[in-house]
């Protein structure tokens, strides 16, 4: 069977797949500290910016989607839109990041909430790598099953982790002598001025990451032009409310930030700020136990929204030849690709030792930055392309229906915003590990256009028949 199950989510389901990939929780626990070492008291507006730019790259994947769709995911659309060459390496960095999206969760659930919790509640500490092999396999016995479950699955996981920390936020606030500062929405409470929210910036769209994943779930889904569009536009909206509010209600939690150095030395040097001090202010003694069922939550949902996607594009994949073809199969019972997810789950276990060996080399928090730098490099470059498809396909095979703002001015100002966070990334970023990120992706970049130039010039008939994916699925009736 090389085909997934038809029509078996609707915009609901493509909105919880996106929310629980974000996941708001883990979200704000585990990018806040990032976020705040540089950009201070100033953490509401760099989610601010955050959650403009998401917006704005949302809808122009969404516009796209509507042109093109498919399990293969980017290469499909960009390919579509700009030719094999661009499609094959944007998913390729794709590639440098969803099938590991699990496992870097897992890792920073470990590493900032999970160790510090067990070791205050417990009296030792549950290593990191424990986290990563107990979560993994969780989430690969729910991702096998099919698609309806698992998205059902994300979706109370989701609402949970969402309900736990807005209510959280709303306590601080109303328990706060004094809830209103406005000034936290401007760069003088940036710890470091503009590089400092620029750096800031990075970490507050990483919490939108996610948001995209809901593409290579399109073989499955009703009425993919119109939901996809609906799906992804709300969850980034409603994710980037959430993030804004509880930033802003940490900031006056924790303490203020009338200054802001202090404030940035004294919150990124926190352990685990949320799941004990900002916890025990809102809820009293049982918000520890509360916030760490609601990150743990989020954890499980954000690696199974991952292994979701991950898998789909590996059944693509090995159904065009690039992977192997034993990829490609769906289960027979469920509609699920089984076997693609399994494979999903090897790869976070091959992560496991080859991070043991880079943590024993430094602080495990450090390394947990540079992946999620590295993952933020790697998802703008692609959304960069996907700025440039716009344009492209509507120009040029919907030219009676182009749009100069929507599919012109739009994608074209979005493009250059999307060179901010980038610049940032590598300007305002000279500490190692966290350094070495622009360039990890650039060498995987290179690695890539090896890999296409191969196979164009041995294996063409696979890139065709990726490219070709659109044609098929509209013989076979995907649209409702």
């Amino acid at each position: 069977m090389t085909t997934l199950s038809r029509d078996s989510i609707g915009w609901r389901g493509q909105f919880f797949q996106a929310m629980a990939h974000m996941a708001p929780a883990i979200g704000v626990a585990m990018n806040a500290q990032f976020i705040a070492s540089r950009a201070g008291a100033a953490m509401p507006l760099a989610s601010a910016f955050g959650m403009v730019l998401a917006l704005l790259l949302a809808y122009c994947l969404a516009l796209l989607t509507r042109l093109y769709y498919g399990a293969s995911g980017y290469f499909q659309i960009h390919s579509r839109a700009l030719g094999s060459g661009v499609g094959f390496v944007t998913s390729w960095l794709f590639l440098m990041y969803e099938p590991l999206n699990a496992f870097f969760n897992l890792f920073g659930y470990g590493v900032l909430i999970l160790g510090p919790f067990s070791k205050a509640n417990f009296g030792f500490e549950i290593p990191w790598w424990g986290c990563v092999a107990a979560g993994s396999l969780i989430v690969t016995v729910l991702s096998a099953s099919n698609v309806k479950s698992s998205i059902r699955t994300t979706a109370l996981l989701g609402m949970f982790e969402v309900i736990v920390f807005t209510a959280m936020g709303a306590l601080l606030l109303w328990k706060s002598d004094n809830a209103f500062h406005p000034a936290y929405f401007t760069p003088a409470a940036s710890a470091e001025g503009g590089g400092g929210l620029l750096f800031g910036f990075i970490f507050s769209f990483m919490a939108f990451v996610g948001y995209e994943s809901g593409l290579p779930l399109t073989e499955e889904t009703r009425d993919a032009k119109s939901t996809m569009f609906k799906g992804i536009m709300t969850s980034v909206l409603l994710a980037g409310i959430f993030y804004v509010f509880v930033n802003y209600a940490t900031v006056v939690g924790f303490g203020g930030g009338d200054d802001p150095a202090g404030f940035a030395k004294a919150f990124s040097g926190a352990e685990n700020p949320y799941g004990s001090t900002l916890a025990v202010k809102a809820f009293g003694a049982f918000g520890v136990w509360l916030v760490f069922f609601a990150t743990l939550n989020s954890a499980i949902a954000c690696g199974l929204a991952g292994q979701n996607a991950a898998a789909r594009v590996f059944f693509a994949l090995g159904r065009a030849g690039i992977m192997p073809r034993a990829l490609g199969v769906a289960d027979p019972k469920t509609g699920s690709p089984k076997r693609a997810s399994y494979f999903a789950t090897v790869i976070t276990f091959i992560a496991i030792p080859v991070f043991l060996f880079l943590v024993g080399k430094g602080n495990a928090m450090d390394w947990f930055g540079m992946a999620g730098v590295a993952i933020v490099l790697a998802l703008l470059v692609i959304h960069l392309m996907t700025c440039v498809s716009v344009f492209i396909a509507y120009r040029r095979e919907e030219g009676h229906d182009f749009h100069a703002i929507h599919h012109g001015v739009i994608p074209v100002i979005t493009g250059l915003l999307v060179l901010l966070p980038i610049w940032g990334a590598v300007h305002y970023n000279p500490d190692p590990p966290m350094s070495y990120a622009p360039w990890i992706v650039l060498a995987w970049f290179v690695v890539g256009l090896f890999v296409y130039a191969w196979l164009r010039a041995n294996r063409p008939a696979t890139l065709k028949a990726l490219e070709s994916e659109m044609e098929k699925l509209e013989h076979q009736g995907t649209h409702a």
